[in-house]
């Protein structure tokens, strides 16, 4: 017999991996980001404290895009 309290593990685990990307999408965001930043603002230009804040912003930012974006797409899919 099957326990009525309990729910299926699987379903909760459904409906959480659709709230974020993969995480090659991530990756790829973020890699090409690094890629053009390091192109416009050399990393001698400023003092590197000031580029660590750009970077981890810059990443912070990329990934609420990336879920925002992730998630509106996939809204029809849960």
């Amino acid at each position: 017999m099957t326990d009525p309290t309990r729910t299926d593990p699987t379903s909760t685990q459904q409906t959480s991996s659709h709230k974020w990307a993969p995480w090659w999408i991530y990756l790829i965001v973020l890699l090409g980001a690094n890629y053009l930043r390091s192109y416009f603002i050399p990393g001698s230009s400023l003092p590197l404290p000031v580029i660590a804040v750009i970077a981890i912003g810059q990443a912070a930012l990329l990934f609420v895009i990336v879920t925002a974006i992730w998630r509106a797409t996939r809204h029809d899919r849960m």
